[in-house]
C-alpha cells in the first residue's frame, strides 16, 4: 500500500497528516515550529515530525509516494523558493521544495498555505459545488486564496490572493510588510486586540476591563466577549474592523465576481456579531450584480483545510509526473 504526507508549516505549529492512497487522513499531529530557533533547526524539527507520524502509522519511508507542504509566506512558484515569510524569519530565498526532496527522497510539492486552504475548502468544505470562490484566513494576520473555474489562481509568480495587504486606510497603522493601512493592520485578530489595549489605556472599556482584568495579555476574544456583554466601545472596535474587511471584500468581489467567500481562522468563529457588519459593508460597497450574488460564510474544515488541500494537489502532481 502507498501513502502520502501533507504538512502545514506555520510560524507557531507544524501540522503533519498521513493519508492513504485514496487521500483519507489516517493520522494527524501537531508539533511546535519554534521558528525563533532558525531555519536549519526548523527543518530538522520538520523532518523529525514527518518521521514520527510515519512511525506512528507503521509506515516506512519506502511506502511513501510523496509529500506536500503548504507554507506561510510568499512562495515563488517559478523558482520554487521562499521569497519571504513574516512568520519564518531567515527563510528568504530558501529552496524548500528541493531541500525536502533531498531529505525525504520522495517527490515533494510546496504551495502557499492560503491557496492550499482555499483548495481544501473548495473540494471538501464550504466551497463544495462552487466553481469560483475566495477563502480568507483571519487570525494573527490575514491571508487569501483564490479558486477560479475550479483551479487555484496563483498569478504570474505565485503571489496572488494577498488580500491582507490591500491598503484600505492610507497612512493607517504600520504593517509588517513595511507599508501603512493594510487590511491586516485593521481587521486581523492582532489589530482588534491592539485597539482593545488602546481603549483600556485611554480609560475606556468598562466591561472589557472587567473581562480582561485577570489576564496577562488582552486578546481579540476579550473584545468580542465585552461587545456581547454590552460594551459599546468594544462593539465599535469590532464594527470598525468589520467595516474595513467588508470594504476589502467588495474590492475582491468587484474584480473576481466569486460565488462564495469563505472566512476561516480564529475570527471566523465569532458569529454574526462580526459577519453581519462585514456583509452589510460588502453589499453597500460592491457593484450590485456581483455584490448581490456572493455569499459570505464560515469555512468548515478548520486547521485541516491546508493539509487536505495540499494532499489533493499532491495527488494531481504525482499523476502528472
Amino acid at each position: 500500500m502507498s501513502y502520502k504526507i501533507g504538512v502545514d508549516l506555520g510560524g507557531t505549529k507544524i501540522l503533519v497528516a498521513l493519508a492513504d492512497a485514496g487521500g483519507k487522513i489516517l493520522i494527524s499531529r501537531k508539533f511546535p515550529t519554534r521558528a525563533a530557533d532558525g531555519l536549519h533547526n526548523v527543518m530538522h524539527y520538520l523532518t523529525g515530525s514527518i518521521e514520527e507520524v510515519l512511525s506512528a502509522g507503521g509506515v516506512s519511508r519506502y511506502e511513501l509516494d510523496g509529500a506536500g507542504i503548504c507554507v506561510a509566506g510568499f512562495f515563488d512558484t517559478r523558482f520554487k523558493t521562499i521569497v519571504s515569510s513574516p512568520n519564518l524569519p531567515g527563510w528568504e530565498g530558501y529552496p524548500l521544495e528541493q531541500e525536502l526532496k533531498e531529505r525525504l527522497r520522495v517527490p515533494v510539492l510546496v504551495e502557499n498555505d492560503a491557496s492550499a486552504a482555499a483548495y481544501g475548502e473548495y473540494l471538501f468544505g464550504a466551497g463544495r459545488g462552487k466553481r469560483n470562490m475566495v477563502n480568507i484566513t483571519l487570525g494573527t494576520g490575514i491571508g487569501g486564496g483564490i479558486i477560479t473555474e475550479g483551479r487555484i489562481y496563483r498569478g504570474s509568480g505565485g503571489f496572488a490572493g494577498e488580500i491582507g495587504h490591500l491598503i484600505v486606510l492610507p497612512q493607517g497603522p504600520l504593517c509588517g510588510c513595511g507599508r501603512r493601512g493594510c487590511l491586516e493592520t485593521l481587521s486581523s485578530g492582532t489589530a482588534i486586540a491592539r485597539e482593545g489595549r488602546l481603549l483600556l489605556e485611554t480609560g475606556g472599556g468598562t466591561v472589557l476591563r472587567e473581562i480582561a482584568g485577570g489576564c496577562e495579555e488582552l486578546t481579540a476574544s476579550h473584545v468580542f466577549q465585552a461587545a456581547r456583554e454590552g460594551d459599546e466601545e468594544a462593539a465599535a472596535i469590532i464594527n470598525k474592523a468589520a467595516y474595513f474587511l467588508g470594504l476589502a471584500l467588495a474590492y475582491v468581489v468587484n474584480i473576481l465576481n466569486p460565488e462564495v467567500i469563505t472566512l476561516s481562522g480564529g475570527l471566523s468563529q465569532t458569529g454574526e456579531i462580526f459577519f453581519e457588519p462585514v456583509r452589510r459593508c460588502l453589499k453597500e460597497t460592491a457593484i450590485p450584480p456581483s455584490g448581490e450574488m456572493v455569499s459570505v460564510v464560515p469555512a468548515v474544515l478548520g486547521e485541516e483545510a491546508g493539509v487536505r488541500g495540499i494532499l489533493s494537489l499532491l495527488e494531481q502532481y504525482l499523476k502528472e509526473m
